[in-house]
């Protein structure tokens, strides 16, 4: 493959990674919901790892070698590189995480956090060890060190995607709302085939030149998919946070009035045009979730409504 054609793939690769971040960022400000910020969070330290850890890496062995620096020192900017990225890797996975419980309402247990981040930082050093050793003193032997540095990569991404994918199975049976259940059983799975493609195509990077890139594509690019399910899956369930407009407490008035909305409900409705989930219009009109479903239930069925999209353009067109 032509080093032309290599470098216009790795921008696509790039631009597909960046369009991903940015559409996370509009979907947070839309929506901002816990889960959802960690989610932009995730992408935002991905894109990171994946332009200045593995695509400088890439572009600085390729310009090295065209001014005719020695492999070994090649060799050693390119293991820099990685490793000056780590942090950025090990923070999006634990961001992925995150999000995955917050959807679920819950968070990340300290017992995980500490031992967690401990773990990283451990791989970090004994990573920067060899590193340094490689670079400093000439010593080691870099097929071995590349060669355990695709291993461990592989068996991070293995262990954190998987343990994505349980959770999501196992949390979705605790949601009543199979809307819910569905959506996040489906966005694991999407991240587990994400995983297993993402880790066939690192074992064989070195058996065509435009492997590295196709991979990169992948790496950064997949996750166009999950934003897209995301974007449906809150337009459809969830109101935007732009709903409440100048005029809305007197369009709010109109609709109580019209569809017989008690002042509980109405408090409830209000909660609902600011984005509020469920249970934190539980926790916020301190009354229980069940009592949240039954009033939500109520006021679609007066309402003639079937999710809180239709419910605000209802209100807004009061």
């Amino acid at each position: 493959m032509g080093e032309p054609l290599q470098l216009i793939l790795l921008l696509i690769a790039v631009i597909a990674g960046a369009i991903s971040v940015f559409l996370s960022f509009r979907l947070m400000k839309r929506y901002p919901l816990p889960h959802v910020n960690s989610y932009f969070y995730y992408l935002v330290f991905l894109f990171i790892f994946g332009v200045y850890g593995l695509t400088g890496s890439g572009i600085l062995g390729f310009t090295l070698t065209r001014m005719g620096i020695e492999e070994r020192t090649i060799q050693s900017a390119r293991l820099i590189a990685v490793f000056l990225g780590i942090p950025f890797l090990v923070l999006s996975k634990y961001m992925l995480l995150r999000s995955f419980l917050e959807y679920f309402r819950k968070k990340i247990p300290s017992l995980f956090t500490i031992p967690y981040f401990m773990a990283g930082m451990a791989a970090l050093v004994l990573y920067g060890v060899f590193v340094i050793r490689f670079s400093r003193f000439n010593q080691g032997d870099v097929a071995l060190l590349i060669k355990l540095q695709r291993w461990v990569f592989i068996g991070f991404l293995f262990l954190t995607y998987f343990a994505g994918w349980v959770l999501t199975q196992c949390l979705s049976n605790e949601t009543t709302w199979l809307y819910e259940k569905r959506f996040i059983r489906n966005l694991g799975t999407t991240y587990l085939l994400y995983m297993a493609i993402c880790c066939n195509m690192f074992l064989f990077l070195n058996r065509h030149p435009v492997f590295p890139v196709v991979f990169l594509f992948f790496f950064l690019g997949w996750h166009l998919i999950p934003i897209l399910f995301l974007n449906l899956h809150l337009g459809k369930h969830h109101a935007p946070a732009t709903s409440l407009y100048p005029d809305f407490e007197s369009k709010l008035e109109a609709f109580s009035g019209k569809y017989d909305i008690s002042n509980r409900e109405r408090e409830v409705v209000q909660l609902i045009c600011k984005g509020y989930t469920n249970q934190e219009i539980s926790e916020s009109l301190f009354i229980s979730l069940q009592t949240v479903k039954d009033h939500v239930h109520h006021i679609f069925v007066k309402t003639g409504v079937r999710n809180r999209v239709q419910l605000t353009n209802l209100i807004r067109s009061a």
